[in-house]
């Protein structure tokens, strides 16, 4: 297919875009932008084609905060915090210059709360309140400023919401607990009773409610299958073979109306490929999008298909795929990437790379999080202001990168800090030979998994590495295992993440490797980080003014007052960004 080109997404240089939502009926999508060096706010998208629309708040946002549109394009905002979690409706103010205006609808005191975009007249949401007990509270949300309505008080947690039906009266819900894991919600009446027809282990993901089709994926022999049913039929699921045959990762986007194709997102090495699939044939058609990354939320409805999706020159923004056209303006928002192989310890791997590493004066090797985790080809603010400061960016996929097949990604089983970092080493081998006589040595970031592989660089490797930014970085995974949530030491369990490397370098023990971290450093973490405790940045630092003495002005430590771990988008403003890059353009 060979598609023209169209889109409304707005092209500034400095725009960041996250938590992207649909309004029930589609008219509308929502989602959290940050233009320049501001706070993050709310932002609005008009699918009938008008711009963008920001909506102010008064102190701006955060990550945690999960706005979702209506169909009369206000937003529920769900404003999530360690102690109490507020629902605020927030409206546009006739002037585009002027604050939002904020309406407090509730407040939720500890447990979880999700929304859902309702279905239904006089239903713009449900808010589903699961509180410690287990229980879960159903809220109706009209979309004013009037004070939800409780419908119903469900016995268990549960997760997900897909409508069944068009009049909003069945939303099918994953259930936590014994027994069938996909029940109904009827609204009318608040009762939850099973889904007819499906296997006890059979989750529901997406649905035609007019056509009465129903996407489902079963786990069999440690994969899922996607499958195929009647909403109203309690025969067999149907698993079409080409379906579960793509390779790369799948991910199901929307249903058309008719329930007769499907929208995919396939995620092979670094990009996503748009595949449309009739289900009847069980034959699909890749569409032409530009080499990106598709996120995971889409909306199919008598309008056509909408999705999001970014380049690495382009921030995320929604794009209308109507037939085989996609839209989206002429021009470039910001520095061009492209993807080239270097050699790693064992084989080539991959690197999304900005600028040229061989005749810039500096470049940067950027490490992802994860570990099982992947660059993709997709805009990162950070790259950006580095690429327009003259850095060139190298973001490599080494080994226990995802995308790359299951023996890249397993290569760090039980070895952290292993092949991964010597893929590291050998790339960094490659950049200072290819760079001029005399020039700067290449630099580190990473953030979470990837400022403790770049740190376990530094001491490995001191000489390959002019400086190191770090963020959120952990000691060492005997030391994560002990201190980090049941998540965290649940992934150190099943990646082998605390097992030693008995090898020249030794455990990989930051503390007792200090002594070897004699590079320029800034270390950053968020004192309110709930994946890796901030303790161990703190524990880290004063190690290294003991090794390198508390005088030395090239170590730096920046904690961040209510950061959470995703300090680049996860705080209210852009400050944690003017520091790395300053600190990476010295």
């Amino acid at each position: 297919m060979s598609p023209s080109i169209t889109t409304t997404a707005d092209r500034l240089p400095d725009v960041t875009r996250i938590n992207f939502r649909f309004s029930g009926h589609g008219r509308f999508a929502a989602c959290l932008a940050r233009r320049g060096r501001g706070h993050l706010v709310p932002e609005t998208w008009d699918l009938a084609g008008a711009r963008p629309r920001v909506l102010r708040t008064r102190a701006g946002e955060t990550l945690t905060s999960v706005p979702t549109p209506t169909d009369g394009g206000d937003v529920l905002l769900c404003r999530f915090g360690a102690g109490a979690h507020r629902l605020t409706l927030v409206t546009a103010p006739p002037r585009e210059d002027e604050d939002a205006e904020e309406h407090e609808l509730a407040v939720f005191h500890g447990g979880v709360v999700r929304v859902v975009a309702g279905a239904a007249p006089g239903i713009a949401a449900l808010a589903l309140a699961t509180g410690p007990d287990g229980r879960t509270a159903v809220w109706r949300l009209s979309g004013g400023p009037e004070r939800p309505e409780r419908i119903a008080t469900l016995p268990c947690p549960v997760r997900g919401g897909t409508w069944l039906d068009e009049t909003g009266r069945r939303l099918a819900l994953t259930r936590a607990g014994t027994g069938p894991v996909t029940v109904v919600l009827d609204t009318s009446d608040g009762s939850l009773t099973p889904l007819a027809g499906p296997a006890d282990d059979e989750y529901v993901l997406l649905a035609a409610p007019r056509a009465g089709v129903l996407l489902t994926a079963v786990l069999r022999e440690g994969a899922y299958r996607l499958g195929v049913r009647d909403r109203d039929d309690d025969g067999p699921t149907r698993h079409p073979e080409r379906l579960n045959a793509f390779e790369g990762e799948v991910t199901p986007l929307a249903l058309n109306p008719s329930g007769r194709r499907l929208a995919l997102a396939v995620n092979r090495r670094t990009r996503s490929h748009l595949v449309l699939h009739d289900l009847a044939e069980d034959a699909g058609a890749e569409v032409g999008l530009p080499a990106g990354t598709i996120f995971p939320v889409a909306r199919w409805g008598a309008g056509g298909l909408h999705l999001v999706h970014s380049t690495p020159d382009r921030p995320p923004g929604l794009v209308d795929i109507a037939g085989c056209s996609v839209s989206r303006p002429t021009g470039e928002d910001g520095a061009p990437a492209r993807v080239l192989t270097y050699p790693g310890a064992a084989g080539p791997i991959e690197a999304i790379v900005y600028g040229d590493p061989a005749t810039s004066r500096q470049v940067a090797v950027a490490l992802h999080g994860g570990p099982e985790s992947a660059w993709r080809f997709a805009h990162d603010p950070l790259f950006q202001r580095l690429s327009r400061a003259g850095v060139a960016v190298v973001a490599p996929n080494q080994r226990g990168s995802t995308g790359y097949g299951d023996a890249h990604r397993d290569a760090i089983r039980d070895a952290w800090g292993g092949p991964d970092l010597a893929d590291l080493l050998a790339l960094g081998r490659a950049l200072a030979a290819a760079r001029r006589p005399g020039a700067p040595r290449p630099m580190l970031y990473g953030a979470s998994y990837g400022a403790y592989l770049a740190l376990l660089a530094c001491a490995a490797r001191a000489d390959l590495w002019s400086r190191a930014a770090v963020v959120a970085p952990f000691l060492s995974g005997r030391a994560l295992y002990r201190d980090g949530p049941p998540p965290v030491r649940a992934l150190l369990d099943r990646l082998g993440g605390h097992t030693d490397i008995d090898d020249d370098l030794g455990p990989r023990d930051l503390l007792r490797l200090a002594g070897r971290l004699r590079s320029p450093l800034l270390i950053v973490h968020g004192d309110d980080d709930p994946i890796i405790p901030v303790a161990h940045s703190r524990r880290l630092y004063a190690r290294l003014r003991l090794a390198r003495g508390p005088m030395d002005a090239e170590l730096t430590y920046m904690e961040v007052p209510g950061g959470g771990h995703d300090l680049q988008h996860g705080v209210r403003d852009a400050a944690v960004l003017d520091r790395v890059v300053a600190f990476l353009r010295a």
